[in-house]
């Protein structure tokens, strides 16, 4: 069974035009080429793709569902040109960006949607490690980009930029102590800290520290 991307492509424009002229009109090609591809795809699948008894073709039930596939196929062929095209512009085929948990969730979903528009062949792949890990993974390679919150002492040997501003919050639960009033900053340090930190010693889990007492 052989089955060729014109032949694909004849059958998807056919049914998406309504018939086989408006699908030549679309593909640029003479009518009565578009009309033999889909037959020779008939004959080469051993399915009627088309009703052909009135007007205009229309869709039998196996043609709807192959329609489906059709496009897929269509759609992966398209991609497929976008890696390779990428490639040869020298963009990365794929990037792995670290991302700090603190970072505002709503803020990653309109930046990758943009991300995706501008690089729609570049497969992504997120991770999720907690402050100095970040740096950790950039360092190591296990990363191409990260997105940490500014820490005290930065690693010399990778390169930083500012992207903006989060506010830090401390929160407690309602009916705790700290919840009835305006709370100082030694008033903090009376009070169990439940802290969440990277998962090595490093300086910024001291400088979070508050409390005397840390979960």
């Amino acid at each position: 069974m052989a089955v060729s991307l014109d032949q694909l492509q004849a059958f998807v424009a056919a049914a998406e035009a309504g018939s086989f002229s408006g699908a030549a009109r679309n593909l640029r090609k003479a009518q009565s080429a578009i009309s033999t591809q889909v037959a020779n795809l008939e004959a080469d699948l051993g399915l009627a793709l088309f009703s052909r008894e009135g007007r205009n073709p229309v869709l039998t039930a196996a043609g709807e569902r192959l329609l489906l596939e059709a496009r897929v196929v269509l759609d992966r062929r398209e991609h497929l040109i976008g890696v390779a095209s990428s490639l040869q512009r020298g963009i990365e085929n794929r990037l792995v960006v670290a991302i700090d948990e603190l970072y505002p969730e709503h803020a990653l979903g309109a930046l990758f949607a943009d991300f995706a528009k501008a690089f729609p062949s570049v497969e992504l792949e997120l991770l999720f490690p907690l402050m100095e890990d970040v740096s950790r993974m950039v360092q190591s390679g296990a990363a191409h980009l990260g997105v940490m919150w500014r820490q005290e002492v930065l690693p010399t040997e990778l390169g930083f930029q500012t992207i903006g501003w989060v506010p830090l919050k401390l929160v407690c639960a309602r009916d705790h102590p700290l919840a009835k009033a305006r709370v100082a900053w030694e008033e903090l340090k009376r009070h169990r800290q439940i802290l969440v930190a990277a998962r090595g010693d490093g300086p910024e889990k001291r400088r979070l520290r508050v409390a005397a007492e840390v979960w």
